[in-house]
This record gives structure tokens, sequence and C-alpha cells, in this order.
């Protein structure tokens, strides 16, 4: 992963200066692959759900890493997106730097490091998942 260059250009900047997250969101149930994404706080539920929409699994938010100070708060959720993505590279589920490299395998130590880093859904005021599951066994 390339290291965050700087822009003049203002759409850029105006994504830059805007509150980010680090999200991390888990695909099944039980899980079986976490996504470890970036965005901006104001777009982190539209995020969940194009996530989910492209998902035959239920997506769940298990947490968030806020990033409001700073001038470039949402740069340095990517900077810091970026690292975590190094520090976890042997969980990858996908080659570095396509499509599908956000995605990392269930590990105990992956889950504990979310659970005593990231803060929950409910702390930030965000439902925790985007979807209603049917089981289909009951549906009958």
């Amino acid at each position: 992963m390339k290291p965050t260059k700087d822009s003049s250009n203002e759409t850029q900047l105006k994504w830059w200066r805007s509150p980010g997250v680090i999200y991390f969101l888990a695909a099944g149930n039980p899980p079986s692959a976490i996504k470890i994404g970036v965005t901006t706080r104001a777009t982190l539920l539209d995020r969940m759900r194009k996530t989910q929409t492209h998902n035959h699994e239920p997506i769940e938010l298990l947490g968030v890493i806020r990033f409001d100070e700073g001038e470039f708060p949402t740069r340095d959720a990517e900077d810091q997106e970026r690292l975590l993505h190094l520090r976890f590279a042997h969980l990858l589920r996908f080659k570095p730097g396509t499509r599908g490299s956000e995605w990392f395998s269930i590990s105990a130590e992956l889950l504990d490091w979310i659970g005593s880093t990231a803060i929950t859904p409910e702390v930030l005021g965000v439902q925790r998942f985007v979807c209603t599951p049917v089981n289909r066994d009951m549906a009958s």
C-alpha cells in the first residue's frame, strides 16, 4: 500500500477535512471475514448499505475508530487503515492492491484487537446491522 500523497484537488481536500472512521465489518453468521475500511463519519451508514447489497451474508458493524481531530481527519484515518492492513497482512483473503484486499480472515487476534481498540456502534449511535436476516428453516 502506498502512503497518502498530498493533493490540491478540492474534492479530495473536502473528503480529507471531514471527520473520518476506520470501520470493521464482519460478514456472515458466524463471521467468516472482516472488512477493514475507511470512510467519512457522514457516509458510514451508506457504506454499510452498499457492502450489504453486494454481499449474500449478513454484514455486522463490529466497531469503528473515530478521527475527528486535526486539519485532515479522514486522511489520518486512511493512513492508519494502511497500517492496519500491514499489521494484519497475514490474514488477507485477497492479493494486496486488488479488489477485495480490504477483507481479512477471522482470527482471535483480529477480533481481540478490534474489541480492545474500536468503539462499538452503540457508542457512536449507529446501527449494527442494515439488513434483516431470514431463517429459511423457520420460514416454511
